[in-house]
């Protein structure tokens, strides 16, 4: 049933052999010690590598103050003044990771916690929930039910040895939770509804102090109309994976709380047999959206938007081509020939009309990430520019984009992250550390996942809750 492809163009290029990289190099896999057959869900503490993807080639290099962008070979300059440790932390580049030290970003707070406030509106934000592991994409179901796909935090089923020489575990630690009535929660805890999704994460502690279990890659993606339908895309792992998990690798899952999770749709194996943009055949399911009866999935390193029908074939919705202004000029991503830097769509959201918006990680580039507006048929309406590594999009009911970006504004002191609020030419930035999914419901509550690299024990910053957290914001009204 998953491995339905009905109306893709057939390249017959086929799926590269498990685990290779397009630089050739094959992820080592070992048994694990401890069989992590049935879900695990003990303490674990932040990695040294964020770790957004299993795949490790991005060809673009951007360098800006305190943080290295890009690049196969970045050296590890964390320091142990630095309250994370210097963590090395990698994003989803065309390849699916792309190394950036960001020692220097946090370096500020180890000598107090009051930078770590960030600014915000006139109404400021509300913990909704804490103690999440590597919070990702948020979905509302009817305003009244906040789904949030945590990646999990690894675990010790198998071992992934990354080129920088991190060590990645894998584990059934990765699900979904949901909050009740999130317009008015506060502080609560994890309420997971869909348990035992493969993950990989941080598989020790650096030996600069970063605490292990942060920064995972696993299920990053989740929507739902109906908590009778939750669709869930999962990662493609390669020949790490289980064999009881091998079905659900790089797939569209459906699922229902405390129900059964059922393959529905391969993305990664149209990505294998079709490479819609042509440049390689990579794959990264990143984001899900619930959408007129179907589904759209943004494949993050296949650079495309793949519709999914109810049948569970798959087409094109929409394939991106390189980014070839400014820092991405003279770039060459993944390799030459191919001019610029990747696309990299992360996050998907629609408007009441039927319009999808989709964010772009521009494989790391300052000011290069963007958010594309599409018509129902995939064809650009809008583009709106000067986004820094956007990993969440929603729009609200008044038309209001809001924008989630990982890293901007790294040079500032505190901790990096920022969501914006675009109103016409208008943007309010608010200080959001690490975001990644958004949503806002009819009454302009903004909820945003925060920390969403840092497992449920935290990041290791000194005097602030660090875990992974989804937070409530109210924007001002005439003045936004």
């Amino acid at each position: 049933m998953a491995k339905r492809y009905p109306g893709g163009t057939s390249g017959g290029r086929g799926r590269p052999p498990g685990g290779l990289a397009r630089n050739g190099r094959r992820r080592r896999t070992q048994p694990g010690g401890d069989s992590d057959k049935t879900p695990r869900f003990g303490q674990n503490l932040f990695g040294s590598s964020l770790f957004l993807g299993p795949h490790t080639e991005t060809a673009c290099s951007f360098n800006c103050p305190g943080l290295v962008f890009g690049g196969k070979k970045v050296p590890r300059t964390g320091s142990g003044t630095s309250p994370m440790g210097g963590i090395v932390m990698a994003g989803i580049a065309r390849k699916s990771l792309i190394v950036a030290t960001c020692s220097a970003l946090v370096v500020p707070l180890a000598a107090g916690t009051a930078q770590a406030a960030p600014k915000h509106p006139s109404n400021g934000p509300v913990v909704v929930v804490s103690g999440l592991n590597n919070p990702r994409q948020l979905s509302l179901v009817h305003d009244n039910v906040l789904l949030i796909a945590e990646a999990g935090k690894g675990g010790t089923l198998a071992t992934i040895t990354d080129p920088e020489g991190g060590t990645q575990g894998l584990g059934y630690t990765g699900s979904v939770s949901a909050v009740f009535g999130p317009a008015w929660a506060h502080n609560q805890h994890p309420f997971r509804i869909v348990r035992g999704l493969l993950s990989a994460a941080a598989a020790e502690a650096s030996p600069d102090g970063g605490p292990k279990g942060g920064g995972a890659t696993g299920p990053d993606g989740v929507s739902a109309k109906s908590l009778r339908h939750i669709g869930v895309v999962e990662t493609t792992f390669g020949p790490a994976v289980p064999a009881p998990a091998q079905p659900r690798d790089g797939h569209l899952l459906l699922t229902r709380p405390f129900g059964p999770i059922r393959p529905f749709a391969d993305i990664t194996g149209f990505e294998g047999e079709n490479d819609p943009d042509h440049m390689g055949v990579d794959s990264n399911p990143y984001a899900v959206l619930a959408y007129r009866g179907g589904w759209l999935v943004a494949d993050a390193a296949g650079n495309d938007v793949l519709r999914v029908n109810q049948r569970g074939d798959i087409s094109v919705f929409r394939k991106f081509s390189n980014i070839t202004a400014g820092p991405c000029a003279g770039q060459f991503d993944p390799a030459p020939p191919f001019a610029g830097c990747n696309f990299v769509p992360t996050s998907l959201a629609s408007d009441r009309r039927g319009n999808v918006y989709v964010g772009s990680l521009s494989s790391f580039a300052p000011g290069q990430g963007r958010v594309v507006k599409l018509d129902r048929y995939g064809h650009t309406l809008k583009v709106w520019t000067g986004f820094s590594t956007v990993t969440g999009v929603a729009v609200g009911h008044d038309g209001s984009l809001y924008v989630s970006q990982l890293f901007a504004d790294p040079s500032a002191p505190g901790l990096p992250g920022v969501l914006t609020r675009v109103t016409g030419s208008h943007r309010t930035n608010v200080d959001v550390p690490f975001p990644a999914g958004v949503a806002v419901d009819h009454d302009n509550n903004v909820f945003v996942s925060a920390f969403s690299i840092s497992p449920d024990t935290g990041a290791g910053i000194p005097g602030i809750d660090s875990s992974g957290q989804v937070w409530r914001l109210r924007f001002g009204g005439s003045e936004n």
